[in-house]
């Protein structure tokens, strides 16, 4: 009996230190992926490429496009850098940005130009304030 619970017990160590490997593997791929964490502004960010991507493909398929994002809120969400807003050109890169989303949403004519003009605002302001998705950006332009 007591062979019987040693096997137990050693069964149950093997099975957490297991578990909390794949575990600590998980976070650190979250991590890689997300290296901004969560703030405000950069779940903000993560919704814009999710919707971002839903209307290229609407573009590309000649649908109505949709926006689900409020873009006032760029303006509020909290930043991973207190400081982002500091010297104003956060907020003249976003109000490019916004102006480019309205254009592309009251045009009929040439989405696709006007989209690729929107995406073109994304990667000037990353340029200068968050570089690091950059490359990502780039790849959402509709290729002509």
């Amino acid at each position: 009996m007591r062979l019987g619970l040693k096997i137990l017990v050693l069964c149950i160590i093997a099975y957490s230190l297991f578990s909390y490997q794949g575990t600590t593997a998980q976070n650190k791929k979250e991590s890689t992926n997300y290296p901004n964490k969560d703030s405000e502004l950069a779940i903000l960010m993560r919704d814009l490429v999710e919707n971002t991507e839903k209307v290229k493909k609407q573009i590309i398929n000649g649908e109505e496009i949709e926006f689900f994002i409020e873009f006032k809120k760029l303006h509020t969400a909290v930043p991973t850098e207190v400081n982002l807003r500091d010297d104003g050109l956060y907020t003249a890169f976003t109000e490019s940005y916004i102006y480019s989303v309205k254009e592309l949403i009251n045009t009929e004519n040439d989405k696709a130009t006007l989209y690729n003009n929107m995406i073109q605002s994304c990667i000037n302001c990353h340029q200068q304030i968050c570089p690091g998705p950059v490359k990502r950006i780039r790849k959402l332009k509709i290729k002509k």
